[in-house]
């Protein structure tokens, strides 16, 4: 298993640093461009607030919220890495309107007093610790078939590559089905957390303020 989670990382590392470049540049231009991206991140927010009723119409209890949390990441993530071999283009925006949604909430939640560090701290790191990391590896395995494709069809005009082609995508859809597993299994962790434990520290610092700007209204 530690080997199998060491290679795993080894030859997907470099496409989970351009899947979080990717999330950061989101998110820096969603913070600082806030208001010429609200009209984009408006969208973004009406699907929240779909979660929340859906949340909301299951008795809006630990479980429904984790069962509706767990439901909505996991097939995110998995169209994510799935729908990589569409030249990577899923992924790439997937990541990108997430930075800029979480930049945008940030902003808005700063232009009311609140501190960005503590909206973060107590907002996404509790559960963020085990979801960003699941999602950001997702996009990267979906970021790494995109590049394969890409090569698929740079092959035609180089077939001497063919051979070395043909290993990568080996090695790549042999390590896919344990890629899931191990995005799925952090995931439920995250949903765990962010159901049961990150509206309690959420309501014991910034309760009040929070209240002030309610963005799912």
């Amino acid at each position: 298993m530690n080997n199998q989670l060491r290679r795993l990382w080894l030859d997907n590392r470099r496409f989970f640093l351009a899947a979080c470049l990717i999330f950061v540049g989101g998110g820096l231009i969603g913070y600082f461009q806030a208001p010429a991206v609200e009209a984009m991140v408006s969208s973004l927010m009406d699907q929240m607030k779909e979660i929340a009723e859906r949340i909301k119409e299951n008795g809006g209890g630990v479980f429904a919220t984790f069962w509706t949390i767990l439901s909505n990441n996991v097939l995110s993530a998995l169209m994510m890495m799935a729908l990589g071999l569409f030249f990577a283009f899923f992924p790439i925006i997937g990541m990108m309107a997430n930075g800029v949604l979480l930049g945008f909430i940030i902003s808005k939640y700063s232009s009311v007093g609140i501190s960005p560090w503590l909206i973060f701290s107590a907002g996404i790191l509790p559960h963020g610790i085990f979801e960003l990391p699941a999602v950001l590896f997702a996009a990267g395995i979906g970021i790494r078939l995109g590049a394969l494709s890409f090569r698929s069809v740079g092959v035609l005009f180089a077939p001497h590559k063919l051979d070395r082609l043909k290993n990568d995508w080996y090695d790549t859809l042999k390590q896919f089905p344990f890629a899931v597993l191990a995005v799925v299994v952090l995931l439920v962790v995250a949903a765990i957390v962010e159901s049961s434990i990150t509206p309690y520290i959420l309501k014991s610092t910034v309760g009040e303020q929070l209240q002030q700007l309610n963005l799912l209204k």
